[in-house]
């Protein structure tokens, strides 16, 4: 009974503990822990998020730069071939040699044509020598006749034989002349400074004159050849320069010509451009040529950092409004986006007044958030990207 009467007044001595300790955790804050609080609270209703203000102003166009795929061709490409058939004796140059103006490339085995010129030299002769006799004949004949012992008969007849053998002397001399042509262009030579591009004659062939010898390619004066659509022609001039890109080279080529006959299958229009830069250049090889083009729309330039999602796949962009106390409100604005750069984009959708608009850091803030204009150094750390 001892014990239980212990155990009781154990009990209760332990609830009033209990209750006191109660009572002092419900109670009020001391006055030295309640001016702390009061202060933390107000500093933090006084923080704002700083931001990257730019500011923008409207523009009435943009230009595109759009890339066409076209050629470089050689000015001067051409097939060689012998004039007349003909066996060929020697070939002196190959696929790939290059070669200067002039030069030999191949020549006919000429024995023939000399044996043939020969031939006629000896029938002139021949004729020559009736044109002296019928000379001699015909003096004697006039002499005769004066004396009255010829008749005029014979005097015609020896005329008469006289034009034929000076017309049979001329026949054969525009006989060796024709052979003479002949000897002359049985060596074929070079009419430029060129690359042999192919050779398909080869020595003891015998040649005839509708047979292709060589192809040549001219290794300087190279142009591109480009198609372009008729709208974009029609706003370039002879003259101009455009940018040309060729194995990953930027190039200048200026304007030739345009032309006025649009391509029945791809319907553009052919133009040649000259390049200024002198380098290796194949002919056929790709180039793309880099036009320019103005698109006349209002609208505004911004930085991509500066684009953020919108809903139902649109972009917005965060535009700022001054409050008291240099602060700015944010707001959403739905934009349209015409074009982009690798770091800028050009937009339409908003009034053409200058704008004031967060240029990046975009995902750091929503509509209607209260943020304060960056200090100048943190925004130049910001564009310049060293920083994320």
């Amino acid at each position: 009974m001892f014990i239980d009467q212990r155990t009781t007044r154990f009990f209760r001595v332990y609830g009033l503990v209990f209750f006191f300790a109660l009572l002092t955790a419900c109670s009020e804050p001391s006055q030295e822990t309640q001016p702390t609080r009061t202060q933390a609270n107000k500093q933090s209703a006084n923080y704002h998020q700083s931001a990257d203000i730019r500011t923008i102003s409207p523009s009435m166009s943009y230009d595109i730069e759009r890339a066409y795929i076209g050629k470089v061709v050689s000015k001067q490409l051409t097939s060689l071939s012998f004039e007349y058939a003909g066996k060929v004796a020697k070939v002196y140059v190959d696929s790939g040699d290059l070669v200067s103006q002039g030069q030999l490339l191949a020549e006919f085995d000429t024995e023939l044509l000399s044996i043939q010129r020969q031939a006629i030299v000896a029938t002139i002769e021949q004729f020559r020598a009736r044109a002296e006799l019928n000379r001699l004949n015909l003096s004697r004949i006039n002499n005769l006749r004066t004396k009255g012992y010829s008749s005029k008969q014979a005097v015609d007849e020896l005329e008469a034989e006289k034009t034929i053998i000076n017309a049979d002397i001329s026949r054969q001399q525009a006989n060796i002349a024709s052979i003479e042509y002949q000897i002359s262009h049985a060596k074929l030579h070079a009419p430029f400074a060129a690359v042999i591009s192919s050779r398909t004659v080869a020595e003891g062939e015998n040649f005839s004159p509708n047979q292709n010898a060589f192809n040549l390619i001219q290794q300087a004066d190279h142009e591109v050849s480009v198609g372009v659509p008729i709208k974009v022609a029609s706003q370039l001039m002879v003259g101009q320069t455009l940018s040309v890109t060729l194995n990953k080279q930027t190039l200048t080529g200026q304007i030739l010509a345009i032309g006025k006959q649009v391509h029945q299958v791809s319907r553009t229009i052919e133009l040649r451009l000259s390049l200024k830069q002198t380098s290796t250049f194949y002919n056929g090889q790709l180039a793309q040529v880099n036009i320019e083009q103005r698109v006349e729309q209002a609208g505004f330039w911004l930085p991509l950092s500066a684009l953020t999602d919108g809903i139902r796949g649109q972009w917005n962009v965060y535009q700022v409004t001054a409050t008291p106390h240099d602060l700015l409100t944010i707001s959403a604005t739905t934009v349209e986006v015409k074009y982009t750069t690798l770091d800028a984009a050009y937009i339409t959708g908003l009034p053409l007044v200058t704008h004031e608009v967060i240029a990046s850091g975009v995902h750091r803030y929503v509509p209607r958030q209260v943020v304060k204009r960056a200090s100048e150094a943190i925004k130049q750390v910001v564009s310049t990207g060293q920083i994320l």
